[in-house]
Parts: structure tokens; sequence; C-alpha cells
């Protein structure tokens, strides 16, 4: 999962997880980072899309089945191009 997002979005892994204060490390479990729940939301999306309009059964995020991935609107950029921004 975690080269779907290098992939799609052309970021690593401190684009969505925050650092522990005291060592730097990530903090996986954190929140804090909007970043992190718009990406669950765009993981909710995208398996959504998948198993509606293109009937996968048990749509997973890097599963080399599914028809719309990060990468089909990314297209390596963090942002999609029209994303609002």
């Amino acid at each position: 999962m975690i080269d779907e997002f290098e992939d799609g979005l052309g970021v690593s892994c401190n684009f969505c997880h925050a650092e522990q204060k005291a060592s730097h490390r990530l903090d996986y479990a954190s929140d804090v980072k909007p970043e992190k729940e718009i990406a669950r939301e765009m993981m909710r999306m995208t398996m959504k899309i998948n198993k509606k309009y293109f009937k996968l059964r048990h749509p997973m995020i890097g599963d080399g089945a599914l028809i719309i991935s990060c990468n089909s609107c990314h297209r390596g950029q963090p942002r999609p191009e029209g994303g609002g921004e």
C-alpha cells in the first residue's frame, strides 16, 4: 500500500503522518495532520468507485485489479490537477 501513495501522489510517509516531537520518528497513530483524513476519504471513494462501477467485489488499495487508483487522478502529484486549489 505504501508504494501506491509514493507512486500515485509522489509523496513519502511524512506527507500524511506527523512526527513525534521528541524523536522525529513518524507517529503513525496520530491524526493531527489533515492530509491523513483526506487520504482516508480518498481511499474510501476509490474503493466505492471500483466496487460500484467496475463490479470489483472486495477492492483493496494496492491491488493490481483496481481500475481506479490514486494514480488515476493524482498522476504522481500530491494534489490532482483541477482539484479546486
